[in-house]
């Protein structure tokens, strides 16, 4: 085993590991630069060892975690007795596993048998007693489970910070951005070199939304996609809502996530929906559709610009590229929210118990707890004084919902469903490309004004669609430097605009979305970017994001 005591991590470029012979000369302390997928075929190579990969990232993540906050439990002890037992079966010829040896991460509301899952309370101590089922097919496939990563307080928002972990930071500005919500801690360690791959949840964004902040790829699987397991206690958001969510992988190479949904992939699914490997299904025979807007918030520049670039791309590759009108996309914003809502205050309640909610958490509680009446006076009140979007879209679908309210609501969302396939239909579109978001990466504690923010990712949770996040591009001097001009009162379109400036140099994603089961189209798609994308000098997962920072202690 090799010294890690006092080395200096150092950048190399994705294109200079891109050879098996630069792969087998790879320094010891530039091993975390690599992919999972390359771990893995290193470790059966010979190239390096389970517990040099482990050591080395144990190492990177003592420089990283000051900074960023990523780690909500770390499980070093426990890996490096599992990259032991690896490196043993490496020796001794048995057949080894699709991620045989290489460390992983996963989200800490994610259960890991001996740890506890407290999604960010206190009072939540009793560790669980075997993995979370997409925990145990990443071990099954050899997987080395490293740590387990920070998310935000009941995994409501789109940043992480809760009482229990603090905050996580995007590594690109860990003083003045987010990491994204709520599988913040997830994607920041990722983009920062202290895993290759790792598992998210995502019920209205919680992976393509700290994907798209922190510059690393993410993938939000067909619901039912990944085996999952209700987790004991976690009563906030009803059954029907619930049915919105999925687990699913971050990496920084999209051979990674597609790796990772081969080994993730609940068997049951693939008789009916088989997955497909990027290389199996060409993008050039898809017809790709594209919108910048969903006509009630338009996005910041540069998350616009980087739509077109994407879709310039592909055009120029021979692919059919078209324009796509979203058919009532104010109908799945409100529904989704009439949805999240439904249990009321009394489920935030109910599940925090007497834990002290942050304020995001704790605004969201107020406004889940109003009555119908309150709601309309409200309404009435904020399209009054200009505040449309909120009168509008949210604040009149808030609140708790009866059983045959409930049923409605879910006769609705598959009616929609249905009607959104015939539109992809109508339009003759395989493969949607949108924003992943409204702005790059929010300044901390902006989520408070920004209760909209979410509406670009949580389209597809709503529609039971895979989607991902792939980045591609950093915000330029100019999106940053100029303001947008806004004559709105409306504070939403107010807070968004307020968080492009200063935002130079920050991750920019694009998210892609098919069918449903059709993940195979996604990943295509995604991998066809990124090969597009990635000699581009401001291509974020080129480079590991806290390698540009000055970290402590060196």
């Amino acid at each position: 085993m090799m010294n890690i005591h006092g080395q200096r991590p150092d950048t190399l470029a994705s294109s200079d590991i891109s050879s098996p012979e630069a792969i087998s000369h790879v320094p010891y302390a530039k091993l975390p630069e690599l992919g999972a997928a390359e771990m893995a075929r290193g470790i059966k190579a010979g190239r390096w060892t389970s517990r040099e990969l482990v050591e080395a990232h144990v190492a990177r993540i003592r420089q990283i975690q000051p900074l960023i906050g990523a780690i909500a439990v770390p499980l070093f002890e426990e890996a490096r007795r599992a990259a032991a037992e690896a490196d043993r079966l490496t020796a001794s010829g048995e057949p080894l596993g699709p991620l045989h040896g290489v460390p992983v991460s996963v989200k800490e509301s994610l259960d890991a048998a001996g740890t506890p899952s407290t999604w960010g309370l206190a009072g939540r101590t009793a560790p669980s007693s075997e993995d979370d089922p997409a925990v145990a097919a990443l071990r099954r496939a050899g997987a080395v489970v490293l740590a387990k990563t920070n998310a935000m307080q009941l995994l409501m928002g789109c940043e992480t910070v809760n009482p229990v972990f603090g905050r996580t930071s995007s590594p690109w500005n860990p003083a003045g951005r987010s990491s994204g919500g709520s599988s913040g801690g997830e994607a920041a360690l990722i983009a920062a070199g202290g895993s290759p791959l790792g598992l998210g949840t995502d019920v209205g964004g919680s992976i393509r939304t700290p994907a798209h902040f922190c510059g690393v790829h993410g993938l939000k699987p067909t619901p039912g996609r990944v085996a999952s397991r209700p987790p004991a206690g976690i009563v906030h958001i009803c059954r029907e809502a619930a049915e919105m969510a999925c687990t699913g992988p971050l990496a920084r190479k999209v051979e990674d996530l597609a790796l990772a949904m081969e080994v993730l992939a609940a068997p049951e699914t693939l008789q009916a929906n088989p997955l497909q490997r990027p290389g199996e299904t060409r993008p050039a025979e898809l017809r790709i559709g594209y919108y910048t807007s969903d006509g009630i918030l338009p996005p910041s520049p540069a998350v616009e610009r980087a739509v077109l670039d994407a879709a310039e791309a592909l055009r120029a590759r021979g692919v059919t590229v078209k324009p796509f009108r979203l058919p009532e996309p104010a109908l799945a914003l409100q529904q989704f929210y009439a949805l999240m809502s439904a249990a009321g205050a009394e489920g935030i309640a109910e599940t925090a118990g007497t834990d002290a909610l942050v304020p995001q958490v704790e605004g969201i509680r107020r406004s889940f707890g109003r009555s119908r009446t309150a709601n309309r006076m409200l309404a009435l009140i904020l399209r009054g004084v200009g505040q449309k979007i909120a009168g509008t879209h949210i604040v009149p679908c808030l609140g708790r919902k009866t059983r045959a309210e409930l049923g409605q609501a879910v006769e609705l969302r598959q009616a929609y469903r249905e009607k959104f396939a015939a539109e992809m239909e109508r339009q003759q579109v395989d493969v949607l490309l949108s924003p992943p978001f409204l702005t790059p990466a929010i300044p901390h504690d902006h989520s408070l004004a920004m209760t909209y923010e979410g509406s670009y990712a949580l389209l597809y949770n709503y529609l039971g669609m895979p989607a991902g996040v792939v980045s591609l591009s950093k915000v330029r001097d100019g999106e940053a430097a100029v303001m947008r001009v806004v004559r709105s009162r409306d504070r939403l379109v107010r807070a968004a605009v307020q968080a492009d400036p200063n935002s130079t140099g920050l991750p920019v994603g694009v998210q892609v979305a098919a069918a449903p089961w059709r993940e195979d189209r996604v990943l295509a798609v995604m991998d066809m970017l990124e090969k597009l994308f990635r000699d581009r000098p401001d291509y974020p997962p080129g480079k590991l994001a806290a390698a540009l920072l000055p970290i402590a202690g060196n």
